[in-house]
């Protein structure tokens, strides 16, 4: 399964889900500033059901989603379906453009999974919109492109002032995926904590620890592509965390129809 686009992107070899490295184009010229609306809701469905449940059950999940509807937002959260992304695509945020990061749903996709499932989904792409929105904050500007030399190293230079820790996985320990290896080190306790609160404390703690671990573990099986924090699990933790995923991610409730 491909779960790097569940996360951020397309093959995780590219940058279609992650802010271009080294120039990348971009769409130049002056940018205007955010308008009063910062939070754009456009989903439906079991989407729509979830996205309600989870801002009226965590209040981590709430805390994310208001850094985007402040008096002075630094960027817009753009939330749409789209059921035509690629096979076993959750769900897919885009580097933003002219201040707004777009998360993309497939309702279609989420047929598949649980509540808790569906849930995990939208807990990972906000998180991503977050950390696009951090690098927005730093970089003073409405996209993460880069039309010469100096704009990139302009950007790595606020990094490094403002988020020390987003600068050294973007810059210092680069991969293509490194906003996975970010998130797998880093938030997925986060995840857990918003998953947990969603279920009402259903499971055992260790049970939403297991499924916060997808998308942030393996990436891309067919390319035995994993995150770092994967590989230093031992082959029994991978195996009882793929058990509790198969059980919980995929099987479960599954009220938002």
């Amino acid at each position: 399964m491909l779960i790097g686009c569940f996360g951020g992107g397309g093959d995780p070899s590219d940058n279609g889900g992650y802010p271009p490295h080294v120039g990348g184009g971009g769409s130049g010229g002056a940018i205007s500033a955010p308008t009063p609306v910062q939070i754009i809701d456009a989903l439906t469905g079991k989407a729509k059901c979830i996205f309600e449940k989870l801002k009226n059950s965590s209040s981590g999940f709430e805390s994310a989603i208001k850094k985007f509807d402040g008096e002075f937002p630094v960027s817009h959260l753009k939330l749409t379906i789209n059921n035509s992304l690629e096979a076993n695509v959750y769900g897919k945020t885009y580097p933003p453009e002219n201040y707004i990061t777009e998360v993309q749903i497939s309702n279609t996709a989420l047929q598949s999974l649980s509540d808790l499932g569906k849930a995990t989904v939208f807990a990972h792409e906000i998180i991503h919109a977050e950390i696009y929105r951090k690098m927005l904050s730093a970089a003073q500007r409405g996209t993460l492109n880069s039309e010469t030399v100096t704009e990139q190293i302009n950007l790595v230079n606020s990094l490094k002032d403002s988020f020390p820790g987003l600068y050294d996985y973007y810059e210092k320990r680069f991969k293509s995926t490194w906003n996975h290896e970010m998130m797998a080190n880093h938030y997925r306790t986060t995840i857990a904590d918003i998953i947990q609160k969603f279920d009402n404390n259903r499971l055992p703690r260790s049970t939403y620890e297991a499924v916060s671990w997808v998308g942030l573990g393996v990436l891309d099986k067919d390319k035995g592509l994993t995150t770092i924090a994967w590989d230093n699990l031992t082959s029994e933790e991978k195996t009882a965390i793929n058990k509790l995923i198969s059980e919980n991610f995929y099987n479960g409730p599954s009220n938002c129809n």
